[in-house]
């Protein structure tokens, strides 16, 4: 009950005029004339299709020749267009935000920023996370755990025009504590014994989850000390027809987690090549399997101060979470334990983790059902654009372009237990999918051209949703500087660029010139970093005084104010007003 009490607060807020009232889909019938219908799960192709939806629903689909499109429907024409199901982020945490503050029982920054802040942030920014999850073409995701406010994020989520669908898991059933995470409704629950697991389920239940999820860890201790636990949670949730989600990522768990009777495994097997018997028990127990392949990846780079963010994770992420995974290098030494320090300072080149990735291969040619998912939230792998950093690791895995969509169509509709509504496009399923300029089928990269995003039916432009503000573009480029990545960098400009010293002496003119000059700086530096001192922004200019360490054969920070005017989506004219 205290912990129900705890949500009141964010109930509140949730409910507040704001966010209430918001229709989740439109009553008129239209008709998407013309592009080519992939659907991935089971190969189907169909050029030149005309899909008819009224309100929620596809109400036909089929090959244009085939279909009668209502004389009271909207066409909307797209040839040479390619329209998939919406996809499925199958693993995340809305109580964290993929900043550096976000978990403190990792690394514990609270007195640079309190965690009570941290996480009245993630809250605030909820229905910004949710439109940058769509503008990414996710239009479903499942929480696999954390505070009892989950749910109110899932209700908001249901009220919520511009919000991809939620199924949630409440706290953590665990074999450890967390306590730097509990601030009056903890993520994360100790419970020690089989009664308090099955009273801890029954409660859950209750309150509307719709997965049990059990964190099995074994440091220090054998998978068998825990597993009566495990098992008196796994049986009091199937008699409530509740699945369980296990967190077990070495082979030993994982192995008396599906003994136990767990439906579903959140994570790759990190440790060790997967043998025989464990992928026969996979088979034999239908279990499904969620990679997560870039978690552990982002923590690494985050922590050694080298991390390699996709184009549209610096274009579509949040601006202000990415700016924090940049800021170890920056603060005081008293903050940053002493190995981390050294990691940055030694920049060491970070050997890719294989294991997962080959367990995956073999796991998905054996047949074991996969749904993708990133675990974002997590440090360093933000809400929305993830998944695409997650396919790329899932092709170098050996995965088809059609097997990965697969993971994030039925794969993820499965894990939501929607099969029969998401995850395909034929008539009678909900109408969830994406629009893309390019066929995923030939380049799994192509999942990024996305035209239009359609939710329950409601068609949206990747700018009404993420709309390329004149902050959102100069703070790409700020992120970008930061992280080292000339790509993301030189995206924020446009190609008939000036640079003024202010007032009107022109310094420098197109992007050829600026690339010329900063590909080179960017790509060989080590400890190069802007710090923002403050940014303001008027109209369509963004004002801000930022001081730049570690520029070569310079021994003091290079201080400087720059204006920058953004039109249409990119940095046109820029002028120098102090140095």
């Amino acid at each position: 009950m205290l912990r129900r009490i705890a949500c009141l607060g964010f109930l509140l807020l949730l409910l507040a005029p704001s966010v209430r009232g918001q229709s989740t889909a439109p009553s008129a019938t239209t008709a998407l004339v013309g592009p080519t219908v992939l659907n991935p799960a089971d190969s189907t192709v169909i050029e030149d299709a005309t899909i008819v939806m009224n309100g929620p629903t596809i109400t036909a689909l089929g090959p244009s020749d085939e279909i009668n499109v209502p004389s009271e429907a909207t066409v909307r024409a797209l040839p040479d267009k390619y329209v998939i199901p919406g996809l499925i982020d199958g693993h995340v945490h809305f109580f964290q935000s993929g900043g550096l503050y976000t978990r403190p029982d990792i690394l514990d920054l609270r007195s640079k920023r309190p965690y009570s802040t941290e996480l009245r942030r993630i809250k605030q920014r909820l229905p910004d996370t949710f439109r940058r999850y769509l503008r990414s073409g996710v239009t479903g995701v499942v929480d696999v755990g954390g505070p009892m406010w989950n749910l109110q994020v899932r209700a908001r989520a249901d009220t919520t025009a511009m919000a991809p669908s939620v199924v949630t898991a409440g706290p953590l059933i665990s074999s450890v504590s967390r306590p730097r995470l509990d601030t009056g409704d903890p993520p994360i629950l100790k419970i020690t014994s089989p009664q308090a697991a099955r009273a801890e389920v029954q409660e859950q239940v209750e309150a509307g989850v719709d997965l049990i999820k059990i964190w099995y860890i074994t440091t220090g201790g054998s998978p068998a000390d825990y597993r009566p636990v495990v098992e008196a949670t796994v049986d009091e949730a199937h008699a409530a027809n509740k699945r369980v989600a296990v967190h077990a990522t070495e082979l030993e768990t994982a192995r008396a987690a599906i003994e136990a009777g767990a439906d579903i495994l959140v994570h790759s097997v990190f440790n060790k090549p997967v043998d025989d018997t464990f992928v026969q028990l996979l088979q034999e127990n239908d279990v499904l399997y969620i990679p997560t392949l870039m978690v552990q990846e982002r923590y690494r780079e985050t922590f050694a101060q080298q991390l390699d963010l996709t184009l549209p994770e610096h274009r579509i992420g949040q601006k202000d979470v990415i700016r924090s995974l940049t800021e170890l290098r920056t603060l005081p030494d008293s903050l940053v334990p002493r190995g981390l320090r050294q990691r940055i300072a030694s920049a060491p080149s970070l050997p890719a983790d294989t294991t997962a990735l080959r367990n995956l291969k073999r796991l998905h040619d054996a047949g074991v059902a996969i749904a993708a998912g990133t675990d974002a939230g997590n440090i360093g792998t933000p809400h929305g654009p993830a998944l695409f950093r997650e396919f790329a690791l899932m092709q170098a895995a050996g995965l088809t372009p059609r097997e990965i969509l697969t993971t994030a169509t039925a794969g993820g509709a499965r894990l939501m237990d929607r099969s029969d509504d998401l995850g395909q496009l034929e008539a009678g399923r909900q109408a969830d999918l994406v629009v893309l300029n390019k066929n995923p089928l030939n380049d799994i990269t192509h999942t990024r051209s996305i035209h239009r995003v359609v939710k329950r039916g409601r068609i949206f432009a990747p700018d009404s949703l993420v709309p390329r503000t004149p902050e959102e573009v100069v703070l790409q480029a700020h992120n970008a500087y930061n992280t080292h990545d000339a790509t993301a960098f030189l995206d924020a400009f446009a190609p008939n660029l000036k640079v003024y010293e202010h007032p009107n002496t022109l310094v420098t003119t197109g992007l050829d010139t600026i690339a010329a000059q900063y590909r080179p700086l960017l790509e060989n530096a080590t400890t190069l970093h802007s710090q923002f001192h403050y940014h303001t922004t008027v109209g369509n200019t963004v004002m801000a005084h930022e001081s730049i360490y570690g520029l070569p054969d310079r021994d003091r920070p290079l201080s400087q104010v720059f204006l920058y005017q953004v039109t249409n989506g990119a940095i046109d004219r820029a002028w120098i007003l102090q140095k």
